[in-house]
């Protein structure tokens, strides 16, 4: 019967060799496979956002808006909210209001049916129209300032907006850390109808709500750091 033969040093640099020979071809062949389909040009033609983004919504059309803390993208100033085209280039069709953007950081965007598009945030203005952490644009890009009610005067919210979801109607979902909505007593959840005006009264929230999800075949669904009054619900909260 033969015994096995015990590996001497010269033994294990030759098997290490063979080893780091057969990893090389490995790379070397995978290499040369053909690329599936993948971009590498999320942003074309420029050197991208010179700060950070935090949220992102996609048109019907393919184009994408862009919102963060940021002064441009692409090296054209775009104060915290951006559009771009499908191929990744700077939409420069967005009217000239927006490269003035908001003046604070943008940390949700919803899509409504029509095209309108919702920011939410920590900013006091948006291009020239005063706007309390909440604004809805134009598919063109120009602020809608009938968001809230003839009456709401830009108030917006009296705290930071963190999270926003559209519901199958068009209405919006709008979730952060604040206690009035429009003037209106909304703790951390507010509901606003399609024409952008407040709905029924919301439950009260003791926190913050950090995200939201819709659908049109189940009830929207909130998630954050929190407390729902009068319920025995923590952190996650279905809407009803």
């Amino acid at each position: 019967m033969k015994q096995a033969r015990e590996l001497d040093f010269d033994d294990f640099q030759e098997w290490s060799a063979l080893m780091r020979m057969f990893l090389l071809l490995a790379i070397a062949s995978i290499s040369l496979l053909p690329a599936q389909n993948v971009s590498t040009s999320a942003l074309s033609g420029g050197e991208g956002v010179n700060g950070v983004v935090n949220a992102l919504a996609v048109q019907a059309d393919g184009k994408i808006i862009v919102g963060g803390k940021f002064s441009n993208i692409n090296g054209v100033p775009r104060n915290n909210l951006a559009r771009l085209n499908v191929d990744g280039t700077l939409d420069r069709t967005f009217v000239d209001t927006l490269a003035l953007g908001v003046n604070g950081e943008v940390n949700a965007i919803a899509i409504q049916p029509d095209g309108a598009i919702v920011v939410g945030g920590l900013f006091n203005q948006a291009g020239e129209v005063e706007a309390m952490n909440l604004v809805r644009y134009q598919a063109d890009g120009s602020v809608d300032k009938s968001l809230g009610g003839s009456n709401s005067g830009g108030v917006g919210t009296n705290g930071a907006v963190l999270a926003l979801a559209v519901q199958a109607d068009g209405g919006i979902l709008v979730g952060g850390s604040f206690n009035t909505c429009f003037g209106q007593p909304r703790r951390s959840l507010a509901l606003l109808k399609a024409d952008g005006t407040l709905a029924e009264a919301s439950p009260f929230l003791n926190g913050s709500v950090r995200a939201l999800a819709s659908a049109s075949e189940a009830p929207a669904v909130a998630g954050g750091v929190f407390e729902v009054d009068n319920q025995n619900a923590r952190n996650l909260f279905q809407i009803k």
